[in-house]
């Protein structure tokens, strides 16, 4: 693992320390990149054999593959993941409900509240976001994916190092 990466991830994890708050982005990050993915699933930009191609396909591909740079172990556990949530996102529009667009932006509209919740209430300092937009598009599901390798114990080494670090790196911060 790149240093820089690893900076990133005590980089998040100063930010989402408090269990109530990982809880709710374990939980609304991923609505909010399938809710994202939805969005911009109905914006063809064209065909590839026979296939239609939309800049929700597009965005999940560039995340699938920055992913797997970033992080190849990882980075392959998120492939069938990001596709099977692409591709749910893609069938949302088949469905025969109505108010489509109404459900979508209000679950993520929820889901972005609840993050603002977590910080001020459970983690007490603001969202990553204000310090990183990159950090809060890109890469925050990437280290949502890296909680959920963590809980179910994958890549321990790593998540004791980081941890060590994310615990002076908030010491630090509220000296």
């Amino acid at each position: 693992m790149s240093e820089a990466l690893k900076k990133e991830l005590i980089f998040y994890g100063s930010y989402h320390s408090d269990a109530v708050n990982k809880l709710i982005h374990a939980i609304c990050v991923p609505l909010l990149l399938w809710t994202g993915q939805a969005m911009l699933s109905p914006v063809s930009v064209g065909t590839l054999g026979g296939y239609d191609i939309t800049i929700s396909t597009l965005a999940t591909s560039i995340y699938i593959l920055y992913y797997i740079y970033l992080y190849p172990a990882l980075g392959m556990i998120t492939l069938p993941i990001l596709s099977a949530m692409g591709y749910s996102a893609h069938l949302y529009w088949t469905l025969e409900l109505e108010n489509k667009w109404a459900i979508l932006i209000g679950v993520h509209i929820v889901s972005w509240i609840a993050q603002f919740i977590g910080h001020g209430k459970f983690e007490g300092r603001r969202p990553a976001l204000m310090d990183s937009l990159l950090q809060a598009f890109l890469t925050a599901p990437f280290f949502v994916f890296f909680e959920y390798c963590f809980f179910f114990g994958l890549f321990q080494d790593l998540h004791h190092e980081v941890q060590r670090e994310v615990y002076k790196e908030i010491a630090r911060k509220r000296q």
